[in-house]
């Protein structure tokens, strides 16, 4: 999430599901307020991993809503995708070490025109569908690999995703997180929110990109350790890290690179919590 001059973000959504806490809200040279006592993790249930779809197959037309306990699709969108594709769905661009990232519109409108080529693969929304879970374009080619794979989805939040996307969605700017979003535990919202970009094992990623290479930081404990106990005047480490969660600052108050999100929208316990969680499995 964090390192000067580099990218430390999720994409693609970039899955993508945004209340500023008031621990941050000073200047960038300000000390941050202590971080409260973590909190005991959140039971939400896991969904269960989607089997995998033949390439030839597409899954079943999208339904109105996720089921009961699981993540809805707008808050899946906040959280996993709107970071690269935005809160309107209308892309972003991005300059990154001279390069510069396009990440495509996904209204529907525009789904529409581009999967629309070769009906005989399925509807616009079970193609979309088999975007977001295989990472398929409408040829069936792979996406770029910048585009993540979310076969942790449940059928019904992939069907709930779906129909959020098929919506007008919010004009533009961050949206309140649904209950069962709020509810994510801290490694169900490193899944979600960072995995994408850091990887599973927080060891940062290198991808390919038109040509060009982004290289994402590792978020290891003991690399945080080195890059904030630079300025101790600034706060904790934890507490630093916290404000380059949810405001996007370095080590120094200035700003990350533009691609990392600013999670502006988390509660203060879903930010303590990935702190901790943090700490914790990645030391």
């Amino acid at each position: 999430m964090f390192q000067r001059n580099h990218l430390v973000a999720s994409i693609l959504t970039a899955l993508l599901l945004p209340v500023l806490l008031a621990a941050c809200a000073g200047a960038p040279t300000d000390v941050p307020t202590e971080l409260p006592p973590p909190p005991t993790a959140l039971q939400l249930p896991a969904a269960a991993p989607t089997a995998a779809l033949p390439a030839t197959s597409a899954p079943a037309a999208a339904t109105a809503a996720a089921v009961p306990g699981e993540v809805s699709g707008a808050s899946l969108y906040q959280v996993s995708c709107a970071a690269c594709h935005g809160a309107d769905l209308k892309g972003s661009n991005f300059d990154l070490d001279s390069q510069k990232i396009s990440v495509p519109a996904i209204t529907w409108d525009e789904l529409t025109s581009t999967y629309s080529a070769d009906p005989s693969r399925g509807t616009v929304a079970q193609q979309v569908a088999l975007g977001i879970t295989k990472g398929l374009d409408e040829t069936g080619g792979d996406l770029n690999p910048m585009m993540p794979r979310w076969s942790s989805l449940s059928q019904a939040q992939v069907d709930s995703l779906v129909q959020y996307l098929q919506s007008p969605g919010p004009a533009g700017g961050a949206v309140a997180l649904s209950p069962e979003g709020q509810a994510l535990s801290e490694a169900q919202l490193y899944a979600a929110a960072c995995a994408s970009c850091h990887g599973a094992d927080a060891k940062g990623l290198s991808l390919e990109k038109e040509g060009g290479k982004i290289t994402t930081p590792s978020l290891h404990w003991g690399e945080l350790t080195q890059t904030f106990s630079a300025d101790p005047s600034r706060g904790t480490v934890a507490q630093q890290v916290a404000v380059a969660i949810i405001k996007g600052q370095d080590e120094t108050g200035g700003d990350l690179n533009p691609m990392m999100p600013r999670w502006s929208f988390l509660s203060q316990a879903q930010v303590d919590g990935l702190v901790q969680y943090l700490q914790t499995t990645f030391p």
